[in-house]
């Protein structure tokens, strides 16, 4: 069954900081053996994040690309916007305030949201989705005062 995980970023409602959570989760995941695909709503911000994937952790590197500008690839990490999705990732962590059209491909959903109402309104929005479609959900409140 298809988990989805919602965090909510609390008391953080600026793109740098729900960029640095997503590179520590991208960390993380790709540490247990996920295959990434960030799923980003513009060029621009997936050009944030993949500068800021090369930088956050000075001490480690993670091999990730964007896409599809560097396809073909085996990049464990792909940064993405736009419908064209990267084939073989098992983690989604989606950035858009909608459930993007391919998200059944993964075994694994990430829904990252800040803490600004209309963030929150699209983020009430895609849980009940995924509940009428009977996924297994999980909240988790993201502190970082």
């Amino acid at each position: 069954m298809l988990q989805v995980d919602f965090y909510l970023l609390l008391h953080t409602p600026n793109r740098y900081a729900r960029n640095r959570f997503v590179c520590q989760l991208t960390d993380k995941a790709w540490h247990q053996g996920y295959r990434v695909y960030i799923h980003t709503i513009s060029k621009e911000q997936a050009n944030e994040l993949n500068d800021l994937l090369w930088t956050f952790k000075p001490e480690s590197f993670l091999p990730h690309d964007l896409h599809p500008d560097d396809s073909p690839s085996i990049a464990p990490i792909r940064i993405g916007y736009g419908d064209l999705i990267a084939e073989n990732m098992t983690l989604l962590i989606n950035l858009t305030e909608t459930s993007p059209g391919f998200y059944e491909q993964f075994q694994r959903i990430a829904e990252i949201i800040i803490d600004t109402p209309s963030a929150r309104e699209a983020g009430r929005t895609r849980y009940r989705f995924y509940r009428e479609e009977k996924y297994e959900l999980k909240m988790h409140e993201i502190s970082r005062d």
